[in-house]
């Protein structure tokens, strides 16, 4: 173990190497390819009984785990076990790192711990073990259940605090992308690094089902399925559907993307999360953009199909249908 907690190294490299098997050699109906032939930035869902969408992570493991182990009356058995059988699918928004404001004294102290060369680290210690179980358990998701389980690239999805390609040097209650960067560096080494990083770049950037998108965060504007498709080789593409503010998207960013992945269908709509919301969800775009993102609540939507779809009834607390 190099933070108590964590998965052990041998354990993360194997998950790690896992999902980047599933990820690089994903089908072409799957992600179809961007222009240089590689798994693109879309990816498309299976048909399933249901659907699950999970905002932020951010390092909340229990939430990942009470989302699989739920009892929705949308299925058979728990999420999990309806995903094995191909009843349901899962999509994650993103950021599977940083503790974000539970955290917020534990960052404090960490700082502290960094500035003085990680010598002893038991906050940052304590935020690693967090991180990279949920990630652990990511990976593990995405190498056992391919088609039905899908994870995509965040803002937070930057371990080496890299600016350039849509990523952004992070900072919020210390220097929190330079303190994982360094921390994995130093204390899990440069394998593992390299081995995080790969993955999420590998990453799809928007989900697409039946007649409904997923994004980690709003459009900034109205992108085209072939710009979401090539988002590592287009400018701006990344950044517009993982940094916006609340607020700060263009309009008709919602409808203009929906209408160029769904150009047969107006009755479409838009998942995400990424800024947090003050209740269960917050309707944006005249309701064609659904967030869901509350730090303190176990908070997902759950639905059969669009037309079913009621944010008053569909977007649910997990705590309460978790076994």
């Amino acid at each position: 173990m190099y933070a108590a907690g964590a998965p052990g190294c041998p354990e993360i490299h194997e998950r790690l190497r896992g999902a980047l098997g599933v990820l690089d050699h994903a089908t072409r109906v799957q992600r179809p390819p961007n222009a240089v032939g590689r798994p693109g930035g879309l990816v498309y869902l299976p048909t399933s009984w249901y659907v699950v969408i999970v905002p932020d992570l951010h390092a909340r493991l229990g939430f990942l785990r009470a989302v699989l182990k739920a009892r929705l009356p949308l299925g058979c058995g728990t999420v999990e076990e309806d995903l094995a059988m191909g009843r349901a699918c899962v999509v994650c928004v993103g950021d599977v790192f940083h503790a974000e404001g539970r955290a917020r004294e534990r960052w404090q102290r960490a700082y502290r711990e960094f500035v003085e060369g990680y010598v002893d680290s038991p906050a940052m210690d304590e935020e690693m073990a967090e991180s990279l179980a949920t990630l652990c358990e990511v990976a593990r998701l995405q190498e056992r259940y391919p088609v039905g389980f899908h994870f995509l690239k965040g803002n937070h999805e930057n371990v080496a605090n890299e600016r350039g390609e849509g990523n952004f040097p992070f900072r919020k209650f210390a220097y929190e992308g330079e303190m994982v960067r360094e921390w994995v560096l130093s204390r899990a080494g440069e394998e593992l690094f390299t081995l995080i990083y790969r993955w999420e770049k590998a990453l799809p950037l928007a989900a697409a089902g039946d007649r409904f998108m997923v994004t980690h965060a709003e459009p900034a504007r109205g992108f085209t399925q072939r710009e979401i498709v090539d988002a590592y080789l287009e400018d701006g593409v990344i950044e517009g559907l993982t940094w916006t503010d609340n607020g700060g998207a263009g309009e008709e960013s919602v409808s203009r993307t929906l209408a160029s992945v769904f150009p047969r269908d107006p009755e479409t709509i838009l998942f995400g999360g990424h800024r947090p919301v003050r209740d269960r969800y917050a309707l944006r775009q005249e309701g064609r953009y659904v967030q869901i993102n509350t730090p303190d609540r176990w908070v997902v939507a759950a639905f059969r199909s669009v037309d079913e779809f009621d944010p008053e009834r569909s977007i649910i607390d997990v705590t309460d249908v978790a076994e």
